[in-house]
């Protein structure tokens, strides 16, 4: 793919499948959805903004919103933070997009009171942040190499723009 921002959207889209795809196995797994499922904080997060409680149905609808834009601005993020080079190894560089997330995550929730704390979560919920966090990671840096967004030895994103422009 010729535009890296494309690329890049779509890598982490495909991240973001890749983790949607986990989550029937983590909440079979738990029992349960998690605190930090995607629906719990859209629940959490429109019930501040709208003083009353959204209802399960419009959370779900939210979730699906914040997931859609969410996975494909963290793609973009890693793209413009960390540049390819061709040749790189695959799976560290996913599990480091991976770790960025997670610590990403663990920061945001609290700020954002968008869960409740981690510190009442169990065992079995924090493996499983840190195993879908991973997933996405993989998937994502996978993508980006399937579509030749991490082809450049100059790496980054519109790096051909930039150096037309002697800005590189």
């Amino acid at each position: 793919m010729r535009n890296g921002f494309a690329a890049a959207l779509v890598a982490g889209a495909v991240g973001g499948g890749a983790l949607q795809a986990l989550v029937a196995v983590r909440n079979r797994a738990l029992g349960r959805p998690p605190p930090y499922a995607a629906r719990h904080i859209a629940r959490r997060l429109l019930g501040r903004v709208l003083h009353r409680d959204p209802g399960e149905r419009a959370a779900r609808r939210w979730a699906w919103a914040m997931r859609a834009g969410y996975a494909p601005l963290l793609g973009l993020a890693w793209s413009v933070a960390w540049p390819g080079v061709a040749g790189g190894p695959l799976v560290p560089r996913g599990l480091a997009l991976g770790l960025g997330v997670l610590a990403f995550e663990h920061l945001a929730f609290p700020l954002l009171e968008a869960t409740a704390p981690a510190r009442t979560w169990t065992g079995g919920e924090h493996a499983w942040l840190v195993a879908q966090t991973a997933v996405f990671g993989v998937a994502t840096e996978a993508t980006l190499r399937a579509l030749g967004a991490r082809k450049s030895a100059q790496g980054g994103l519109g790096g051909g723009a930039l150096r037309a422009k002697g800005l590189r």
